[in-house]
């Protein structure tokens, strides 16, 4: 995989290649400790790009198994949902924000069906941070795909309730077919209204997600085990 940095110097500055090999570092414990993460090989730069040497998970995206077979029910999403959880919870132990979960980021590995994780934004982030000249003031830009992005998260301030809202919408997508641009906003709220597009949907499902989608983290669930909780309830 190859990554461009946001800024276009000459040469690459000594702390971004630093902050580089230190970010891939994380993303090498991550796949060493969990099966659900790919391996990292190797991590290096050349020519001003960098580079990571991933292993490569044989399966199909949840974002093509939806644009192959069309709306999954509602118990083939909870059972991606009970199988991702626990790697989330994993990767937040870890003090780490994913920041780009969604149907293109989870890959239904073809040898046990197990949903991977895939394309963490840590490194992305590394690079996509830039310094004021001026001021010598570090910003950077927001890391995460529009629509599946939290508002805290699109501020440039993820926490771990944003992982569960991007998963949660992934999970929307996956039971209605609409992308979160294609679905309308409350006004006052904040919060997309999905609801009505799957009208079947099973309600204790609904009510999961519901809470992971919430305008404001508070209003989220505190952790991916709460999720997780959440869905194997009796009520579930």
């Amino acid at each position: 995989k190859q990554l461009n940095p946001i800024i276009q110097e000459p040469t690459i500055p000594e702390w971004m290649q630093e902050r580089f090999q230190r970010e891939a570092a994380i993303l090498e414990e991550l796949g060493e400790k969990n099966e659900q993460i790919p391996r990292l090989y190797a991590s290096f730069s050349e020519e001003e790009r960098f580079y990571l040497v991933q292993e490569w998970v044989e399966g199909e995206t949840l974002a093509e198994k939806q644009q192959q077979k069309g709306k999954l029910s509602a118990k083939e999403v909870k059972e991606i949902l009970i199988k991702i959880l626990p790697v989330l919870d994993y990767v937040h132990s870890r003090h780490i924000v994913h920041r780009d979960i969604r149907p293109d980021n989870i890959i239904l590995r073809a040898g046990d069906n197990l949903p991977v994780l895939i394309d963490f934004g840590i490194v992305k982030e590394a690079l996509a941070t830039a310094v004021n000249s001026s001021t010598q003031a570090p910003f950077s830009a927001a890391i995460g795909t529009p629509g599946y992005m939290a508002s805290e998260q699109a501020a440039g301030r993820p926490v771990y309730s944003s992982d569960l809202y991007s998963l949660a919408l992934t999970a929307v997508f996956l039971l209605t077919g609409k992308e979160p641009r294609d679905l309308k906003t409350d006004p006052k709220s904040g919060e997309i209204i999905w609801r009505d597009r799957a009208p079947m949907l099973d309600g204790h499902l609904a009510l999961v997600l519901e809470k992971a989608t919430r305008f404001h983290p508070r209003d989220r669930f505190a952790s991916a085990s709460e999720m997780l909780a959440a869905l194997r309830s009796p009520s579930g």
